[in-house]
């Protein structure tokens, strides 16, 4: 096959040119040096010049053109010297009409994916970085029958929401191609390469050879160390089986209110038994609810988020029924005497979980709780305390809100309060809620 000039990129890519009628959506991923970014560029600029296409290319966030590849457009059409316009902010074919603009999606946190409806091909860059949150509404805006929607990336965990979403799908073509498969790439970049690799493998694979972090420096979790959780698991003991839970009450227009039970399958041995989510927010019906899946699921004690609108709930359970097995969560700075490791209580209760999980002490199966747990970032504060990044700060940042991680937390909270006497160990009842003078108490059992 005979190739114009402009499209000489890696034999690799060659299927998202020959194939391009066959898919709706193309994901080049992989390490640096790929040539991916090249090979979309490229062919975009060949479109534009046979056809009036309207072209937009994006990202999840972008402060100005220059974080855009409207530089690499740029620089290519000049290289070439193409028939385009290069004005501020577009760039316009001179002879066919075509535009192509640059945008980012989520500005301020608010979408920004206004006239979106009409364009012909889309072309996300760095798309390890688009969320869940922002595909959910942007992908179903572009309409058109023969749109075609371009991904570029290099993986950053297991679990990014565009690999996620698309592979394994019909109308998707990936390739997945790294600086070895580049004829085009440059002594210079394949040396740096080398380099790299003496001094860290970990490096090596993640930048050159495309493979995700399995745990980013200042995240809670690693996605393999939750998945194997899986591994974990315990039979269920005689008079254990106990449950407790914690409830999530959404505040915001996409929160969901979410619900994590545990249930005790022996002294130290737990498993997620039960997950909910729900988007009614009306705090008659969430209180319903809470009731409801407390009964249901035989849930003897529970706590509820009470910094928010949970408080609610809470009050109209406690006060209002009267009820003595629910209480409140609630998320203050810890007094730097009391406690020298952690900033705030949703922090402790975090690491009291990363404990159960290192000691293969609980098993988590639910693929969407082990997701947002992955999201869980933390930081130090001013006394180098470890301090989980707040929900707000995430929602910021364009990911979404760990509704079902944060119950989770919130149910681990209760561990440390439930302790069983001696007699009762192998009785065939629940175990009871009882103080912290039990002998197992004592003996440093929870």
């Amino acid at each position: 096959m005979e190739i114009p000039e402009l499209l000489q990129i890696p034999d690799k890519l060659y299927p998202v040119i020959t194939e391009i009628n066959n898919y709706r959506y193309f994901l080049l991923e992989g390490g640096r040096g790929g040539g991916k970014s090249q090979g979309v560029g490229r062919l975009i600029l060949y479109l534009a010049e046979k056809r009036n296409l309207r072209t937009v290319c994006g990202r999840e966030t972008q402060n100005s053109i220059s974080e855009s590849v409207y530089s690499l457009l740029a620089d290519i059409i000049r290289r070439k010297i193409l028939a385009f316009d290069i004005q501020a902010q577009k760039i316009i074919h001179k002879e066919s009409g075509s535009t192509i603009n640059f945008r980012g999606f989520r500005q301020q946190g608010a979408f920004n994916i206004q006239g979106m409806e009409g364009i012909d091909v889309l072309w996300i860059d760095e798309a390890q970085a688009i969320t869940k949150q922002t595909l959910d509404v942007l992908i179903p805006t572009i309409r058109k029958q023969k749109a075609k929607v371009f991904f570029t990336m290099n993986r950053h965990i297991p679990t990014d929401p565009v690999y996620d979403m698309l592979v394994g799908r019909k109308d998707c073509l990936h390739i997945h191609i790294n600086y070895m498969d580049n004829p085009y790439c440059s002594e210079a970049l394949r040396n740096e390469a080398e380099e790299c690799k003496l001094k860290s493998e970990a490096d090596y694979d993640h930048i050159w050879l495309g493979k995700p972090l399995d745990l980013s420096e200042d995240a809670l979790f690693s996605y393999e160390e939750l998945v194997n959780t899986k591994l974990n698991r315990y039979p269920l003991r005689d008079s254990y089986g106990l449950r407790i839970s914690g409830f999530d009450v959404a505040r915001y227009g996409d929160d969901k209110c979410a619900c994590v039970v545990l249930q005790q399958q022996g002294a130290q041995h737990w498993r997620v038994h039960y997950v909910d989510q729900w988007e009614h927010k009306d705090l008659n019906y969430t209180t319903g609810r809470i009731l409801a899946t407390s009964a249901e699921q035989n849930i003897e004690f529970s706590v509820i988020d009470e910094d928010g609108i949970g408080s609610g709930p809470l009050d109209t359970l406690n006060k209002g029924r009267g009820l003595d097995n629910f209480k409140g969560f609630r998320n203050p700075p810890l007094n730097y005497k009391d406690n020298k490791f952690f900033g705030n209580n949703r922090t402790a209760n975090a690491y009291k979980l990363k404990e159960l999980v290192t000691k293969n002490h609980i098993v988590i199966e639910d693929e969407a709780l082990i997701k947002e747990l992955c999201t869980l970032r933390y930081t130090y504060d001013h006394y180098q305390r470890k301090i989980l990044v707040s929900k707000e700060k995430m929602r910021k940042d364009g990911v979404k809100s760990p509704n079902l991680a944060d119950s989770l937390i919130m149910a681990v909270s209760l561990i440390g309060e439930i302790d069983y006497s001696q007699q009762n160990q192998y009785s065939n009842r629940m175990p009871q809620y009882s103080k912290e003078d039990s002998l197992f108490g004592i003996a440093g059992f929870r």
